[in-house]
């Protein structure tokens, strides 16, 4: 059987989406730069080559941009990991798949101390912090991407997907935590040994995400 062919853009979705990849590959070059706080919508215009009412006919600000870079970078890190996943008949080993995943990312300081920031910058502000939890939800829950299910089955009751999902935030606070932490204590967080501190810490939490754990 066939599958159904992707609809044919037509010439104006085909310039939004360009003009909207422009703007977002500028804006992550002067968000990395400069930082949430300091970076204004002129500079990432400026960068793009375009009109800072340009932007706002794609974003409704800076706050609004910056999540559709969130979500354009974790979609595409997130589609490599499943990729993997999906080819991996071992429960396990899709698990261990994901430990080293989670851990790599620290190999992205830059990233994550930005992403640390608009956590902190959210955490006081109810509107914002609501799109971030949303974001989340949208990345991690939805039907057929739903991270979960990939790595442990449908077969998870309330209780043990929980359990898995407070565990999996925990990974990513301490990520967060250390990746902030290395930039004061570098003699004892030096960025080439983050990575595999990070996969040491995991391994108990994963080991309790195990398939027989997960089912209890």
């Amino acid at each position: 059987m066939n599958k159904a062919s992707s609809p044919v853009k037509n010439k104006h979705q085909a310039r939004t989406e360009a003009t909207e990849a422009k703007v977002l590959a500028a804006a992550q070059a002067v968000f990395s730069e400069l930082g949430f706080e300091k970076t204004q919508l002129e500079e990432v215009a400026a960068r793009a080559g375009y009109t800072r009412g340009a932007i706002y006919a794609h974003f409704a600000g800076k706050e609004d941009l910056f999540l559709a870079l969130m979500e354009r970078r974790a979609r595409s890190k997130l589609a490599a990991l499943r990729g993997r996943i999906e080819n991996e008949p071992s429960a396990e080993r899709r698990i261990e798949l994901f430990g080293s995943w989670i851990s790599s990312q620290v190999c992205d300081p830059a990233w994550a101390t930005l992403t640390l920031e608009f956590k902190l910058y959210a955490l006081r502000r109810p509107k914002s912090r609501e799109k971030l939890r949303s974001l989340y939800q949208l990345l991690f829950r939805s039907p057929g991407e739903d991270l979960i299910d990939l790595l442990f089955g449908r077969g998870l009751s309330r209780t043990a997907r929980a359990a898995v999902e407070r565990r999996m935030a925990v990974m990513g606070a301490v990520l967060s935590a250390v990746v902030l932490e290395s930039h004061f204590r570098p003699e004892l967080l030096p960025r080439n040994r983050l990575q595999s501190l990070l996969e040491e810490i995991f391994q108990p939490l994963l080991s309790a995400c195990g398939p027989a754990a997960a089912r209890r």
